[in-house]
């Protein structure tokens, strides 16, 4: 009977603290395509709303911080690293 109580409990606290936990954060960083430049309905069809939705939302938190037209070099024209969205995604 000690037995099943102490499982019991176990389980019950094993629930409470995945149900505690943050979601797990993902930022997805580039260009156009992460932005998704040209997609009708970016908010649900560029490629960080498909891998949220692919994730599951209840335990992902995935954000775009994808910026047209910019490079991923820091010798370039117009590098990402510059970018507001760059210091957000590291926020």
């Amino acid at each position: 009977m000690l037995k099943k109580i102490l499982s019991l409990l176990l389980l019950f606290a094993t629930l409470t603290f995945a149900e505690a936990q943050e979601k797990i954060r993902v930022a997805c960083v580039g260009n156009s395509i992460t932005y998704g430049s040209g997609i009708k309905d970016r908010a649900n069809d560029s490629y960080p709303a498909v891998l949220c939705r692919l994730l599951g939302a209840d335990k992902y938190d995935v954000r775009n911080y994808g910026v047209g037209a910019r490079t991923l070099l820091n010798k370039g024209d117009h590098p990402y690293m510059k970018e507001q969205a760059y210091r957000d995604a590291l926020a």
